[in-house]
């Protein structure tokens, strides 16, 4: 099973994404601040994506994106926001929008596409 960082603070959509993301096939391992997927960012732990939400509580998601981008690359990123992709990664292959509101179902099915997870 492929894990994927889920950067959200809001503890219902995590727990929704979470239950959806396992449906196909990905384990989540859940940061609820900025910080936390820093931490993750920066060790060893295998990740197959990173999806981070730009409003955390301790910081923007745009500097965990740039961590990532620096860190991990190749490594597909999902910026979910009301707003477009910020400037600075619009460009980045690795870097893709997936703007708020969205179901559960379809962040979870383009994660699954993106890196070749199944139930």
């Amino acid at each position: 099973m492929s894990s994927v960082l889920l950067a959200e603070d809001e503890f219902l959509i995590r727990a929704v994404l979470v239950d959806a993301l396992q449906d196909v096939g990905v384990t989540c391992i859940e940061a609820s601040t900025g910080r936390e997927a820093l931490d993750l960012v920066e060790s060893a732990t295998p990740l197959a994506a990173i999806i981070v939400d730009i409003g955390l509580p301790d910081m923007s998601g745009e500097d965990v994106i740039e961590a990532a981008v620096r860190r991990r690359p190749g490594i597909p990123i999902i910026c979910c926001s009301g707003a477009a992709i910020p400037a600075a990664f619009a460009k980045a292959a690795d870097v893709h929008s997936f703007p708020k509101p969205y179901s559960a179902a379809e962040l979870s099915k383009f994660v699954s596409s993106l890196i070749g997870a199944g139930p």
